[in-house]
């Protein structure tokens, strides 16, 4: 397969290209007499080209005998045996400082979380978080909540009490107490209006070193209990008599 370069704009192609022998970029003819190294000149006789056919510079028989002037060479890059040795140490040397600094990178210590939280409550009863928090470092906790939570949702307690509330974007943060021991955190709301939320608690002791718990929660209206008809009470109460 020969690459033939277009003497009008200078693009390169293939010959197996599926627009060949016509340049894709201006059209040009690339297989025409002109570009062919037999051409034997205007209105001549062709020496290569079967049947020896007159052709001229715009002619394009097709030819099987067509050689291109212009044609793109690859050039093979050679090194010599002490540059090709000095390119393999400085990749060894190069990947060894590679894997010692990912080997040696910090790994911040894990948080492991475990939480539970009824799927359906009732409108005006109260909703608590239960979570199991362990920590291999001993650093104080930071328990996040969505502040958006907090419009459907009245926050009654959270046990331990935290030391510190502040306010990062979008969460409220608690600084918990730390504890070397799986810590027990509750968190306690009211339901205040109807409908399914997505709940979501992050807990964290480093920027990157954090857990998050999420789960769906659905509140309901509170429903009155069905009463009889008043003809099956007035049965009812004669049938017990």
């Amino acid at each position: 397969m020969r690459t033939i370069v277009c003497p009008l704009c200078g693009e390169w192609m293939d010959e197996n290209h599926p627009d060949f022998p016509r340049c894709v970029y201006c059209g040009e003819r690339l297989t025409r007499c002109g570009l062919c190294r037999a051409f034997p000149g205007e209105g001549k006789a062709c020496q290569r080209a079967k049947g020896k056919p007159i052709v001229y510079a715009s002619t394009d028989i097709n030819c099987p005998s067509f050689q291109p002037k212009f044609v793109a060479r690859n050039y093979r890059l050679t090194l010599t045996y002490h540059a090709r040795w000095q390119m393999a140490a400085s990749l060894m040397f190069t990947l060894s400082v590679l894997i010692v600094a990912f080997l040696s990178r910090p790994v911040p210590p894990r948080i492991l979380v475990s939480a539970t939280a009824p799927s359906k409550v009732v409108v005006g009863d109260s909703l608590e978080v239960k979570m199991l928090v362990k920590a291999t470092e001993n650093k104080p906790l930071r328990l996040r909540l969505d502040r958006r939570l907090l419009t459907d949702f009245q926050l009654v307690g959270i046990n331990p009490l935290p030391t510190h509330v502040n306010q990062i974007g979008q969460f409220y943060e608690f600084i918990l107490p730390s504890s070397r021991d799986p810590q027990p955190i509750s968190v306690v709301f009211k339901c205040t209006r109807a409908g399914e939320y997505a709940m979501r608690a992050k807990i964290m002791t480093a920027t990157k070193n954090w857990a998050e718990w999420q789960t769906k929660v659905k509140v309901v209206k509170q429903t009155e209990p069905i009463k009889p008809p008043k003809g099956l009470a007035i049965l009812a109460m004669r049938l017990w008599r």
